[in-house]
């Protein structure tokens, strides 16, 4: 892969990075200011209202960020989701080193531009750190396992490729705002090396159990991407089946599939159904038009060929009631004589020059088959002429 390649993601990786963190980690501290002012002292306890709000901040700044890097670098912006995609082989061993390291200068730049932009007096710090009576143990664990569900988040929504895989912002976003409003007033809620390194750097605070930030988020890694190849391996995708399928697709009948396929000229396209019918996708299965039940069914009209005055039907399948009320597509129409109406038509000087003649498709003689189009209007009192 050309070194032109790495550093635009690199690029991206950084720029993302720290849109994301400064966002998130101004708003965690907007939260702890807005609290501390309403108490008129340093607010050592979280509100609430001060979780929501935080848990707003980073759920909104990684969806927002993610979506506008999303076709650039993926929109990673975590040590360890880039560890968990490297484990997997999604990422070469030369793009991970290059994410991680633009991650944690990211982090940095964010967490400076926070404390450069943004007072610090009676507020609190956005260092991550494990809350009182918290036990190393417990502090492991709720970070390891958030960061899991994270991950597997990343790895189904948009690893794992399907129609909602555009969406894949919202849902990882979302699932870092859950994680927050559980995690955030026990740990933290770092998840993230990047954004738990980038504080600790910038006001030269490492806590004792700082280690839990790097090693918890690695390991929460690992168990997502184990979680995910069992479901693979155990093909997870045959217990809803055919969900992203043609026919399973709410309606758009497979019809309209290879119609909008052909039209875009890709065999592969896929586009969103809203109704679906299994009835219609039985007649479609048959060859017959999809309509309604029993004798309530549209009646189309063939296309009529005329063989020296007799009228031909074309063998197409008419749609119709089941149970022996269909329209026979043997049924016979009376049809004018073109001919005896119109008199014989010669073909012109430039189409006798270029082989061509009048009404005829290729390779049809002249004096065997005449096409008609569209069909000639019927006699009222005529028998045996198809309803509407």
């Amino acid at each position: 892969m050309p070194v032109k390649d790495h550093v635009m993601a690199g690029a991206g990786e950084l720029i993302g990075t720290a849109m994301f963190l400064f966002l998130a980690e101004g708003g965690a501290k907007t939260a702890q200011l807005s609290r501390a002012a309403s108490q008129t002292e340093v607010a050592t306890v979280l509100s609430n209202e001060s979780i929501l709000f935080i848990a707003t901040s980073f759920g909104l700044s990684l969806l927002v960020s993610a979506w506008l890097f999303f076709r650039i670098t993926g929109g990673l912006f975590n040590p360890a989701i880039t560890f968990a995609l490297w484990l997997a082989g999604v990422l070469t061993s030369r793009r991970a080193i290059v994410l991680f390291f633009a991650q944690i200068l990211g982090g940095i730049i964010a967490a400076a531009l926070v404390y450069a932009l943004l007072p610090s007096q009676n507020v609190s710090s956005v260092n991550t750190a494990l809350s009182s009576g918290v036990s190393i143990a417990q502090g492991f664990f709720i970070e390891m396992l958030c960061t899991s569900a994270l991950v597997f988040s990343v790895f189904m929504l948009a690893v794992e490729k399907h129609r909602a895989t555009y969406l894949a912002p919202i849902g990882i976003g979302l699932t870092l705002f859950a994680c927050h409003l559980f995690a955030v007033v026990w740990t933290g809620c770092g998840l993230n090396p990047a954004r738990s390194f980038g504080p600790a750097v910038v006001s030269g605070t490492f806590p004792k159990e700082h280690w839990i930030y790097w090693i918890a988020p690695l390991a929460g890694g690992f168990f997502a991407l184990l979680y995910f190849e069992v479901l693979k391996t155990l093909k997870y995708n045959s217990v809803v089946l055919d969900q992203d399928s043609d026919k399973e697709v709410i309606g758009l009948r497979p019809v309209h599939v290879r119609m909008y396929r052909f039209i875009s000229r890709d065999p592969n396209a896929e586009i969103p159904n809203l109704l679906g019918d299994d009835d219609d996708d039985t007649d479609l299965e048959k060859g017959r038009a999809p309509g309604a039940s029993n004798g309530d069914r549209v009646n189309s009209f063939p296309v009529y060929a005329q063989a020296g005055g007799t009228a031909v039907p074309r063998a197409v399948t008419m749609p119709g009631a089941a149970n022996g009320e269909r329209v026979s597509s043997t049924d016979t129409y009376p049809v004018p004589n073109i001919e005896s109406t119109l008199g014989k038509v010669s073909p012109s000087a430039q189409q006798q020059q270029h082989g061509q003649s009048n009404f005829l498709s290729a390779g049809t003689p002249e004096s065997n088959m005449t096409l008609a189009h569209p069909p000639p209007a019927m006699n009222p009192s005529a028998p045996n002429q198809p309803g509407i």
